[in-house]
């Protein structure tokens, strides 16, 4: 067996060793050379070992003059009949060269047999044109491995002269010898080239050269015999020698579809992927196809994409190569001998194109033309393979286009300020937009997949049919209805649908979700505050008018303190109707944006123990109890804003607590602030409505039931005023307990020492 690594499009194998191979750095080069000393070494062990042996087996009857020369001619045939057997990026050459040299080592004396197998070998290189590295490490593995088999051959046979048992025992040893030497030398050279250790490709190809060194051993042996005792024979053994080829040719063959297979199975899985689609088809067809040249052109662009064997993982873009711009333009494959730039002795081009489109070429080629590359069929297998990059390349452009596409529809899901929600036609989840989320308090992750009557809590019973009204008859539907939030929150939501249907089965329903909690909050607190000021307008106006007709009627006839007392009475009232009326003015001026403060205040320093004194002295309640120091405190308001704000305070706090408890006013001041705390002992405020006590209009009570009087605009009005002073009101509550409301202002021009 006969093997030489090759590395197409590789410069140190292609061109003279001096030439390319200029720094002993490289690494195959060492190799060759230490290959090349094994070989001399042993080589000289031969021919100083064995100086006066002659041939292990006499008889033939032919002069050693003409013998030498016949074998060494016989040597070189053998050699040239090459089967090619790739190994990933190197090339294994096998041949009958192993069956002639056993001949050669049988009837020739020791220093004959060597220059015969050397001899033979050096011509079929020159025959053959190798590259003179590539030559040099074939002479030198096969001089060394020759050498071996010699020695082992005349130590166990000796020279009998016929065929015994020590002769065949020394033939076999020796070709297992010759085998290992010349499969550990080839392993060195692959492992640099496809970056393997050697051992693990002296594993591999072990027992295939174990295989053939049996089928060596019985040709070579069983030529030699008849050779000797039967030369008639001799011709019928062109018979075994063809088997021998053959199963050669057989191994190459399926170690070459065996490494395509593995090629086209990447390129398969690349093109369904469809990520970078031409990269890898130029890079996987060359390696399939054994081509030292891939180029592909395509017809939207200017530039190629080309790999080299050289260089198998690295492709390249570059100029379109001016042989092949005229190629551009074909319908089916074409195969090239004539006219090639020079390095190329053959190429074969083929169109991309499939699915009624054209994208562009692909050309493949070759350095040398005695390669038996590109058979019909593999031309057919190339032309179906660049039709399957068409493919690909189609389907990445619609790919890439329903990308975009979905990634504007998804941008337009995720800005839209309505939910969106998408149900297939087992009633479940498959879709559930960032807003919808905010709206339901429900994360897409926990919606989706989900049955929507099990993601929605709809508390209303008559309202769980509205979430899937469509039907055949009517596929576009809106209904509304109540949805209760994980936290307890209801929300008022509308939902509009547009269901698609195949016969009768749902395919899909593409829910739009509006939130109307806000708008049905805006009318409740538009009926409540209609129903509040009727009310809180008709307890002034109701007295006054009914002492009015009463002094109309009788007047007269009243004496003058019944009179006074009812136009006091009508006088109070009046009071109370305009300070509704200012307040519901002031709330008009006052924007819900607690930064918008559209208010007139004036800033001076007063004393605000006098002016906390006046507020409760106004009210002339005896339940008011005050706690403040003896001295002034100033601070920095609007005395008149001030008093109808502490009025305000103090007035909630009677009017929330029971007439016999108290309400308690003090005064307390900190590095920065004062704060005037109003604690009463009421009902006490819920804590999720804190904060809800400060908004326009807003009633812990239903106005519809209220005990209490007020318009809910006074704490609004409050706050506002305290911040349009650079203050600011606070409120805490127990329930059953009472509440402190706290104004905070800053200090005046004289603070309390």
């Amino acid at each position: 067996m006969s093997t030489a690594p090759s590395r197409a499009g590789r410069p140190g194998l292609s061109r003279a060793a001096g030439a390319v191979r200029s720094q002993l750095g490289d690494p195959i080069l060492r190799r060759v050379v230490a290959v090349v000393l094994l070989g001399s070494g042993l080589a000289t062990v031969v021919i100083l070992g064995f100086p006066g042996h002659g041939s292990v087996l006499r008889g033939i009857g032919v002069p050693t003059a003409l013998l030498l020369p016949g074998l060494t001619v016989l040597t070189c045939l053998a050699e040239i009949a090459v089967v090619r057997l790739r190994h990933g990026e190197a090339v294994e050459e096998l041949s009958l060269y192993e069956v002639a040299l056993i001949i050669d080592v049988l009837l020739l004396s020791p220093r004959d047999a060597l220059i015969a197998t050397v001899g033979g070998l050096v011509f079929a290189s020159g025959l053959q044109r190798r590259p003179v590295v590539k030559a040099l490490f074939n002479v030198g593995t096969y001089t060394a491995a020759t050498s071996v088999l010699i020695i082992i051959v005349h130590l166990v046979a000796g020279t009998p002269g016929v065929m015994t048992l020590h002769v065949l025992a020394g033939v076999v040893l020796a070709t297992i010898a010759f085998t290992m030497v010349n499969l550990c030398c080839l392993a060195q050279i692959l492992g640099v080239i496809n970056s393997q250790p050697p051992w693990l490709i002296v594993r591999s190809e072990a027992r295939l050269s174990g295989y053939m060194a049996v089928g060596t051993v019985a040709t070579g042996l069983t030529t030699t015999e008849i050779a000797l005792h039967a030369p008639l024979l001799l011709p019928f053994m062109a018979m075994p020698a063809l088997a021998v080829t053959y199963a050669y040719r057989a191994a190459a063959r399926e170690a070459e579809e065996r490494s395509r297979s593995g090629c086209l199975l990447q390129l398969s899985h690349a093109l369904a992927e469809r990520e970078d689609v031409v990269r890898h088809f130029v890079v996987l067809v060359r390696e399939a196809f054994g081509a030292d040249l891939a180029v592909v052109m395509l017809d939207n662009d200017d530039v190629a994409l080309s790999v080299e064997a050289a260089a198998p993982g690295s492709p390249r873009h570059g100029p379109i190569p001016r042989h092949l711009a005229e190629l551009r333009r074909i319908d089916g494959p074409v195969d090239l001998s004539e006219d090639l730039p020079a390095g190329l002795r053959r190429m074969v081009v083929v169109p991309i194109q499939g699915g009624g489109r054209r994208f562009g070429t692909a050309a493949f080629a070759v350095h040398r033309r005695d390669r038996g590359w590109m058979t019909t069929g593999d031309i057919s297998l190339l032309a179906s393979l660049a039709s399957a990059l068409a493919v690909a390349m189609r389907g990445a452009e619609h790919l890439d286009r329903l990308v975009d596409e979905t990634s504007k529809l998804q941008a337009v899901v995720e800005q839209s300020a309505e939910g969106i929600m998408v149900i297939d036609g087992d009633g479940l989840v498959q879709m559930w937009s960032r807003a919808l989320a905010e709206i339901t308090g429900i994360d897409a992750a926990d919606a989706a997949g989900r049955p929507v009557i099990d993601v929605l809590d709809v508390p209303v019973e008559d309202e769980q049919m509205l979430l899937m009204p469509v039907s055949v008859a009517q596929p576009k539907a809106v209904s509304e209805l109540t949805v209760r939030r994980p936290d307890g929150e209801q929300r008022r939501l509308r939902l509009a649908h547009s269901a698609i249907f195949t016969l009768t089965a749902l395919v899909r329903d593409v829910v739009v979700i509006s939130d109307l909690t806000r708008e049905y909050r805006t009318d409740r607190l538009k009926s409540d505050f209609i129903a509040m000021v009727s009310h809180e307008l008709r307890t002034p106006l109701t007295p006054i008018i009914g002492y009015v007709d009463l002094l109309r009627k009788r007047g007269e006839r009243m004496t003058p303190q019944k009179r006074l007392d009812a136009l006091n009475l009508i006088g109070d009232r009046a009071g109370h109707l305009s300070r509704l009326v200012e307040d519901l003015l002031l709330a008009s001026r006052i924007g819900d944006n607690p930064d918008d403060i559209s208010l007139r205040v004036s800033s001076a320093t007063h004393d605000l123990c006098a002016l906390i004194t006046q507020a409760a002295r106004d009210l002339g309640s005896a339940r008011v109890r005050v706690d403040l120091p003896s001295v002034p405190v100033f601070a920095h308001c609007d005395a008149e804003r001030t008093l109808q704000v502490l009025a305000n305070l103090i007035g909630n706090g009677l009017k929330y607590s029971a007439e016999e408890t108290e309400v308690r006013v003090g005064l307390r001041f900190d590095v920065t602030r004062l704060h005037v705390d109003v604690r009463d002992q009421g009902y006490g405020i819920p804590t999720d409505q804190l904060d809800k006590v400060f908004e326009k209009f807003h009633r812990v009570e239903d106005p519809m039931t209220m005990s209490t009087s007020g318009t809910g605009l006074g704490l609004f009005i409050a706050r506002r005023l305290a911040r349009a002073m650079d203050g600011d009101i606070s409120v805490t509550s127990t329930l059953n307990t009472g509440s402190t409301f706290t104004l905070s202002l800053t200090y005046g021009e004289h603070r309390l020492e």
